[in-house]
């Protein structure tokens, strides 16, 4: 192996010694691979041993990939030495201590410092982790009970006064459960702080105001003066620019010059006013008077120039001044002390309840001998921070061990942990050694603070005592010079000092350093590919009528527009042999579908736009799938469970109606709401109910099982109401028929089951389980499953850009560049909270509750939350845009005109001649694309190929950015040839091929924007075991069952699946009622327990025991028969591998009765068929279905008795073989029935 040359900057972190470092590394410039070989030099040269070395890690997989690459090293110097050298059993005694080397996450090692001195805390070292989500927020809804009830309670009238104070100020927001919410969300903050207990003791400082006038607070000066003037004399640069620029003496000009002078003095004594600390009532008068209230300047085509920039300049000036004056001059002097006064007061209150919470959380984890995550590191760092002769001896124990503290992602680290690893460190020893790169911080939601990064970076940037070093490695040995040159020209602009913390342009910027060999002319440039949409009537995938998502305000879905460029684009880039550069072979190749990436800035649409890709016989890997709660059938579920609770609520009224349980349309949701639009829509469907016609019958009928409902819910449980929703409305069976109906079932299915776990920790109220709902899925705590996707490799990925960081592929498509961020419910509301405080906002005056007027301290905390949100915006476009290494394609649907890339033009105009944004430009940005506006100017390349098409690409020399017409009447995603019919082996009858071409339509993705609408029209239900008489002779099915053929659109011909069977309330069983019971025993038959008889009767005895079997039917059951099945050859497979079988499966599709029954060719309605897989075998090559008939078989005429079997259930196998096949996109290889009658087992072909 060729020894690695590292860059000076990377020789200089391997080996300096005796200084604390910050090695600030750019995206793709080898920081692991300096880490690891820093570590080998410090064992193999320096002596250390692996236990002297503390490595954290962001996440488990770093450290295990760490601990990899490490013992690979070692394993290679071994090899280099003598095997008699001492070197080398020195070090194979650290390969031997590496797998328990503290080389881990933060959480791994605070477990370590727990279990060694739990003592110094008093906590029982009998503790387990608690992981479980439900359970941890089943304790919290405990412990917030308890804290409630406590305060309600107290003898203290002041107490009890406070706390209802509190309540009654944000009760009146639409979310009832505010005030629980406010102390949930406080409390992620609150255990991010190494002294969480002070910062919950200082949230009310903020609102003291020491003296008679705001102007002098801690707050203003300190934050809103300092901001203030820097906005201002922005405004009054732009101003005198646009005045030294103007030609006022032009007759036309001169009209319009006493207004812009007289608003530049205005602004100044302003501007003079906040430097002096006037008073805070006359800043507001002076700001006021700033104010152009004069027209804006008429068109004229002589000066059109003119009246553009005097317009231009009069926006900005008119929309500092409204800011700034309804941020924090609204409200007078004296009104807002009022405000200031009451946040300290209910913030002091809101900290107390905090800190019971706390308290009363841990006692009730203690009492159960559990700790979580939160727990972990808050407990580690207590034993570390002690004050005792126990403390100091855990502190001691590990400064003495830790030779050096290595932290990988440094940038992610919370206050907490940054705490707690100034603890390891032993005064006057500099053994800290940081990585990480604050443009990669994009995790401030789980409370990383960037800004600890960023005080480092500038605090050793200066240092010159020689104990503090600060590195930095610009080199980027990952991507092709179009794309860091691409990277480089967007961010020039956007990360500076004041707003992202540090300058790009002067020491952020990408070095191109990777290995092309630049006579490979590879065709690598940057596209921006756009297509202009219609304004109004287009949907995508992302609308709430077709989406998973369902909701309001999801504003990162992506459009379908969107995913067809992508795939256009992929199958342009495969069809042509598209060159990249391999690695492996050091030369090019033709790109494969595993060479692709699609990044995405939220999961929400996955499972869409799998679908899409599979329609194009794309192969697709997804990493993840939606959130849990964000589904579409949990969406429809929880409006039910609301409108049950309470059914004047529009939304979620609007949602159930919508949705395939009862399918009322967009038209007739109009006619409803055209009853009377000024009552409620539950108002209107009554009123619409009294009308005589079909959708007053359907309205009436709703509201008939809503009602029932509503009557069940009063006396019964949550789960026991879900339950019967999903029986009564058969929504389980709708959503299976759904694609990836097996997950969605098992959705429904896991809400149930979360429903009984919140009953049975003592909670009863469906409105109380209703907003625990809503707090679990406002903290993503999901239950979702892991998507079945195709296997990784030759697959195109598809993830989220978080779950791509670390990650790299040879072209990445960055999806959705045109979508608004949305930042609302992250700065509105009455409470706003941040790791840098409290925010409220009251009633004022007291008696107008309708209005709400914020506290300087919200106002103030509103702006710096927004500039933390779109500097992380930011930071994630980075990370998105230098995964790729060879080409990055980013894609958007955009409004043709202003919001176009025309309007964007426009838009930043003034900052683009600049070819800079000011702080003040980028508070306005609204999405990625945005940010691209001076890249845009300064590519020039619009102008150039915007009547260009995907097909006139260039190598992209030119310009570091192409934009790009999508053209879409020539540029769509071509659909593959039609597959060819089916092979021999599973030709169809005529009838056969029929039903079975509309079953497969219905699995089929579909190009509809809601292509399973009929289920929810469905009125008859019908199960695979009658549909086979369809197959059988017309005058036997006549004979057996004549009534089948009755359709009745409000009946449903069997039972639901779960329905009890009748035959556990017999005494004696018919053959039907036998062949029933022998199915369900070996559904439950336990293959790995043995296979003697007795294993058999325990099986049935537990059967018995649970209710499932009776007595008498089970003393009639074949046990002779079962015995042989469970002890043959076939079912040897099932005792050695159990994992892979599966029984009892359900399925559901959607067939025309016509296809069926010959009388009802007419029938215009369709019906939901719905059967149960008795069993299938997953083996490596595909799948081995089988079934088990118990008919009778006339030993006396065997051979004929097995063939009409197999005749007669040849078409119901196929059934189960076109709906398993398109379930689980595997081939079912071979069919059986298994005839316990006359103990056979025969294939089906």
């Amino acid at each position: 192996m060729g020894k690695v040359k590292y860059t000076p900057a990377q020789a200089d972190a391997i080996e300096t010694r005796g200084q604390d470092l910050l090695i600030s590394a750019s995206a793709g410039s080898g920081k692991t691979s300096v880490l690891v070989e820093r570590v080998i030099k410090e064992i193999a040269e320096d002596g250390l041993s692996v236990d002297q070395l503390l490595v954290i890690t962001f996440t488990r997989l770093a450290a295990s990939e760490m601990k990899q690459r490490i013992k690979k090293r070692l394993q290679d110097r071994v090899r280099e030495l003598p095997k008699t050298d001492p070197k080398a059993d020195f070090l194979r005694q650290q390969l031997a201590q590496l797998d328990t080397a503290l080389i881990s996450t933060i959480d791994s090692f605070c477990l370590d410092v727990i279990r060694r001195f739990y003592f110094v805390i008093d906590l029982d070292p009998d503790f387990s982790i608690l992981t479980d989500s439900t359970q941890i927020e089943l304790l919290k809804e405990r412990a917030i009970s308890d804290v409630e009830s406590a305060y309600l309670e107290s003898p203290d009238p002041a107490k009890k006064a406070a706390f209802e104070e509190f309540y009654d100020a944000f009760t009146g927001d639409s979310n009832a459960n505010f005030p629980r919410d406010i102390l949930l969300s406080l409390y992620n903050f609150a255990m991010a702080k190494p002294d969480y207990q002070k910062w919950l003791r200082e949230l009310p400082k903020a609102y003291q105001v020491p003296s008679s006038d705001l102007a002098d607070s801690n707050l203003w000066q300190e934050k809103i003066k300092p901001y203030l003037l820097e906005e201002v004399k922005t405004v009054i640069s732009k101003l005198v620019h646009f005045i030294s620029e103007a030609d006022f003496e032009h007759e036309k000009f001169a009209k319009y010059q006493a207004q812009f002078l007289n608003c530049q003095n205005n602004l100044a004594n302003f501007q003079e006013a906040l430097e002096i600390d006037a008073p805070f009532d006359q800043q507001r008068d002076l700001l006021k008077a700033s104010l152009i209230r004069e027209k804006k300047p008429a068109k004229n085509k002589s000066i059109p120039e003119f009246i553009d920039e005097s317009k231009k300049v009069q926006e900005t000036i008119n929309d500092f001044v409204t800011k700034a004056f309804t941020s924090f001059y609204a409200s007078s002097n004296e009104e807002q002390k009022a405000l200031m006064a009451k946040g300290e007061k209910i913030s002091q209150t809101i900290a107390e309840l905090e800190q019971a919470f706390i308290d009363r959380f841990r006692e009730l984890k203690r009492g159960e001998r559990m700790l979580d995550f939160t727990d972990m590191e808050q407990y580690a760092y207590d034993i570390l921070n002690q004050d005792t002769s126990n403390g100091a001896l855990a502190r001691e124990y590990y400064q003495n061990r830790f030779k050096e503290i290595m932290v990988d992602e440094y940038q992610d680290t919370n206050a907490l942990q940054d705490g707690l690893i100034a603890r390891l460190k032993k005064s006057g020893e500099n053994n800290l050694f940081m990585v990480g790169d604050v443009k990669q911080s994009i995790y401030g939601f789980r409370q990383a603070e960037p800004s600890l990064f960023i005080a480092k970076y500038r605090q050793y940037g200066a240092d010159d005592s020689g104990t503090k070093k600060r590195i930095v490695f610009p080199e980027n040995f990952r991507s092709s010079q179009p794309v860091t040159s691409a990277v480089n020209l967007i961010f020039n602009s956007i990360l500076t000092a004041d707003f992202g913390g540090i300058d790009y342009e002067a020491e952020g910027q990408l070095k191109f350093a990777a290995a092309y060999d630049p006579k490979m002319d590879l065709a690598t440039g940057t596209e921006v590919i756009y297509q202009e949409k219609e304004k109004k009537g287009k949907q995508g995938y992302n609308s709430a009528a077709d989406s998973d998502n369902g909701q309001d305000g999801d504003d990162s879905a992506l459009d379908a527009g969107e995913i067809s460029m992508i795939i256009a684009r992929i199958q342009q880039l495969v069809k042509s042999g598209y060159q990249i550069f391999d690695p492996k072979t050091g030369d090019k190749r033709p790109v494969g579908y595993g060479d692709i990436a699609i990044l995405t800035r939220s999961k929400t649409n996955n499972l869409e736009i799998k679908q899409e890709f599979d329609k194009y016989q794309i192969p697709l890997f997804v990493s993840d799938v939606p959130n849990y709660f964000q589904t579409f059938e949990l969406t429809v579920i929880m409006s039910f469970l609301k409108i049950i609770d309470n059914p004047d609520q529009d939304i979620p009224l609007v949602a159930v109606l919508r949705s395939p349980i009862f399918n009322f349309t967009t038209t007739d949701l109009a006619k409803i709401r055209l009853v009377n639009k000024s009552i409620s829509f539950y108002a209107a469907l009554r009123t619409y109910s009294k009308i005589d016609d079909e959708l007053g019958q359907r309205c009436r009928e709703f509201l008939v099982m809503l009602q029932e409902f509503r009557d069940f819910a009063v006396n019964h449980r949550i789960s026991e109401l879900l339950w019967t929703i999903y029986e009564k409305t058969s929504f389980l069976e709708i959503v299976t028929a759904m694609p990836n109906g097996r997950q969605r079932r098992l959705n429904l299915t896991a809400l149930y089951e979360r429903a009984s776990a919140y009953e049975s920790a003592g909670f009863k109220d469906l409105y109380q389980f209703i907003n625990f709902i809503a707090r679990m899925r406002k903290n993503q705590k999901d239950l979702a499953q892991p998507v079945l996707s195709d296997n990784a490799e030759g697959s195109v990925n598809l993830m989220t850009i978080h779950a791509s960081k670390g990650l790299e592929f040879p072209i990445v498509f960055l999806a959705g560049i045109g979508r608004q961020y949305n930042f609302k419910q992250d700065i509105s509301g009455s409470c706003l909270l941040d790791s840098a405080g409290l925010g409220l906002a009251f009633a004022y005056p007291d008696d107008e509750p309708e209005y709400q007027a914020d506290t300087l301290c919200k106002a103030w905390l509103k702006i710096e939350k927004k500039q933390k949100l779109l500097e992380e915006e930011a930071r994630l476009l980075y990370v998105a845009l230098t995964r790729a290494k060879q080409k990055l394609i980013m894609v958007m649907e955009i409004v043709p005109g202003k919001e176009g890339l025309e309007g964007l033009e426009q838009k930043w105009l003034g900052s683009l001649d600049r070819q800079k944004m000011t702080l003040m430009d980028k508070m306005k940005v609204n999405k990625p694309l945005d940010f691209l506006a001076p890249s845009l100017y300064q590519a020039k390349s619009l102008q150039k190929l915007s009547d260009k098409t995907i097909d006139d690409l260039t190598a992209g020399k030119e310009n570091p950015l192409l934009f790009v017409k999508f053209d879409s009447k020539n540029d769509s995603p071509v659909l593959p040839e039609a597959k060819e019919a089916q092979s021999e082996n599973t030709e169809l009858t005529a009838k056969e091929q029929q039903v079975l071409d509309v079953t497969e339509k219905l699995f089929a993705f579909s190009d509809q924007q809601y292509p399973y609408l009929d289920a929810s029209q469905t009125t008859a239900y019908q199960s695979v075991s009658e549909i086979k008489k369809a197959f059988a002779d017309p005058i036997e099915t006549e004979l057996e069952d004549s009534h089948v053929t009755e359709l009745r659109s409000a009946n449903r011909y069997m039972q639901p699946i779960d329905t009890e069977p009748d035959f556990l309330n017999q005494n004696t069983g018919n053959a039907a009622e036998i062949g029933t019971a022998s199915h369900l025993i070996l559904q439950y038959y336990d293959y790995q327990a043995g296979t003697d008889l007795a294993n058999l009767e325990t099986g049935m005895d537990h059967l018995i025991k649970k209710g499932r079997l009776s007595k008498e039917i089970a003393s009639q059951v074949d046990q002779e028969a079962l015995q042989w099945f469970v002890t043959s050859d076939f079912a040897q497979q099932f005792r050695e591998n159990p994992g892979n079988l599966y029984r009892e499966e359900n399925f559901a599709s959607i067939i025309e009765p016509g296809a069926l029954f010959n009388d009802f060719s007419d029938f215009s309605g369709k019906i939901l068929v719905h059967g149960t897989i008795d069993g299938y075998y997953v083996t490596e090559n595909g799948i081995i279905l089988f079934d088990y008939k118990t008919d009778h078989v006339n030993p006396n005429k065997l051979d004929q008795s097995i063939a009409d079997l197999k005749n007669k259930y040849q078409g119901q196998l196929r059934l189960y073989q076109r709906a398993l096949e398109q379930a689980t996109g595997q081939k079912v290889l071979k069919k059986y029935l298994i005839l316990l009658s006359c103990q056979q087992i025969v294939e089906v072909v």
